[in-house]
């Protein structure tokens, strides 16, 4: 049932949109399989990799912060000897510098080139980096680097654990929710929508997802394809009735200030096309009523922009009126 606090309505969030309560030290870290382990702060999520003789941390969120390290400790004592970066991201790899000098950084070759402009003395360049895969074989356990092309950002990948059937893709799938606000902040809409393909394309039952409450599993890549591709059929169907928005926009603020009539427009039609969509998905996935027309209007932009939909639009209005 839909909640009002302090004017402000909150709709209900699913039980499957919740995950364990973290403890008050502020970190929860727990096993998942044969020495993989994931810590999260119930909004973060990165993971490490306990080997015979040192450990693989993979990413270090400033949210997180040195609270990293400690979780580690409170596993083993063993030195962390690699670090891998599923991206160049600040909040996911903002607090690596926490980890030895000595360990070896490890990402793709966009991340590389994006820390190396970026110049962010937290960030480490890494020290190697792969085009499209790389394996990491140490102490008895195996890490595959897979890059499937730019998604939420360039150089985003996957951290495939063959041997404990466990994957790791951060920022893209959001296990009992809908994606982030503008579908993730993700640079390339189309790959984003891609990479739900090539999650299922690997071997796993447990995902750590950089993100939100609990781990995920294929269900939930299948579970948000299924939204995201309704959220893509809103947007072409939004594209289909912006002309009947043009004159809506017009009578309604005028052409003078043309950003907002473009607003205008483009937020109806957006709005129109999304209420089926919220309806099917309220009370499956939390946050859709609160960014499914977002997702909706971000969908519809990379459509009429990066992908030629059809019907192909004239959004500028004749300049007379």
């Amino acid at each position: 049932m839909t909640q009002t606090v302090s004017g402000f309505e909150i709709p209900p969030i699913p039980r499957n949109a919740t995950g364990p309560r973290v403890p008050s030290c502020g970190y929860l870290v727990q096993e998942i399989k044969d020495g993989v382990h994931w810590i999260t702060d119930g909004g973060y999520q990165c993971a490490f990799v306990v080997c015979e003789d040192g450990v693989v941390a993979i990413d270090a969120p400033p949210s997180l912060g040195g609270l990293v390290t400690q979780a580690i400790r409170d596993v083993t004592s063993k030195p962390v000897t690699h670090v891998v970066y599923t991206h160049s991201h600040g909040d996911h790899i903002g607090a690596v510098n926490q980890f030895p000098d000595d360990a070896i950084r490890i990402a793709q070759r966009e991340t590389h080139s994006i820390l190396l402009e970026s110049g962010d003395p937290a960030r480490r360049l890494p020290d190697v980096t792969f085009k499209d895969s790389y394996r990491l074989e140490v102490g008895g356990r195996v890490l595959d680097l897979h890059y499937k092309g730019s998604n939420h950002a360039p150089g985003n990948s996957f951290v495939h654990l063959p041997q404990q059937r466990i994957l790791m893709l951060v920022d893209v799938i959001y296990p009992g929710w809908v994606p982030f606000t503008n579908i993730a902040q993700s640079k390339n809409i189309r790959g984003f929508m891609a990479h739900h393909d090539h999650a299922l394309a690997f071997d796993f039952d447990t995902m750590i997802t950089g993100h939100l409450t609990r781990l995920g599993t294929r269900e939930d890549v299948e579970t948000q394809r299924a939204y995201m591709h309704d959220i893509r059929r809103a947007a072409q169907h939004a594209l289909e009735i912006t002309p009947e928005k043009r004159e809506l926009a017009r009578e309604a603020v005028g052409l003078d200030h043309i950003y907002l009539y473009f607003k205008t427009m483009y937020e109806a039609a957006a709005a129109e096309a999304a209420r089926p969509v919220i309806e099917k998905w309220s009370g499956r996935l939390a946050g859709v009523e609160t960014l499914g027309v977002n997702h909706t209007l971000t969908m519809y932009h990379s459509l009429r922009l990066d992908e030629n939909a059809e019907p192909h639009v004239v959004f500028f209005p004749p300049l007379a009126t």
